[in-house]
């Protein structure tokens, strides 16, 4: 047997004996002992959190597009009300982004010229929703009605377009750099 001082320091200087009794902690240190495994797991963990917030992001729009009420004969005729020409020459205009800065500028400039402009726009959270839900306000005061809907609504879409032949689509979409 073993005498205490053996057990207590190795035999060879600046050595140390691994307590065999912590299986646990040596499976651990294994398991995460080189740079490659623990970038691995890292990677890993960025993957699923990254997974785990898109999936939310696709739920939450969902959910909101599948409430939004359009159509029906007042929609339509709102939508035709708001898309009138009313100088002659004059463009019936789809603006897209149309509560965003760049699409409620356009969307007045073209009303105040005489055309009709239907807006459109998903009041995404890019910067704050209520900004874009006061130039709703402005932009309904003047005679242009905004449309709650996802520009990739392939249904909204093809509704738009079967109440208004619309003769142009603007993008008012400010994108990112």
């Amino acid at each position: 047997m073993p005498s205490l001082e053996e057990e207590l320091f190795p035999s060879t200087p600046g050595k140390f004996k691994i307590d065999k009794g912590h299986n646990m902690n040596r499976q651990f240190h294994r398991c995460f002992a080189s740079t490659s495994t623990m970038f691995l797991w890292a990677l890993f963990l960025i993957a699923l959190t990254a997974s785990y917030l898109s999936f939310q992001s696709f739920v939450d729009s969902g959910s909101r597009y599948f409430s939004a009420s359009w159509g029906g004969i007042q929609w339509e005729k709102q939508v035709r009300n708001s898309a009138q020409i009313h100088r002659s020459g004059g463009m019936s205009v789809l603006v897209t982004g149309a509560a965003g800065f760049v699409g409620t500028h356009v969307s007045l400039a073209l009303k105040k010229r005489g055309d009709g402009v239907v807006g459109l726009d998903n009041f995404n959270n890019y910067y704050d929703p209520s900004l874009k839900r006061a130039r709703k306000s402005l932009l309904n005061g003047h005679g242009v009605l905004v449309v709650e809907g996802d520009l990739n609504d392939t249904k909204l879409l093809a509704k738009l377009f079967d109440v208004v032949a619309f003769t142009h689509v603007i993008h008012g979409l400010l994108l990112p750099c």
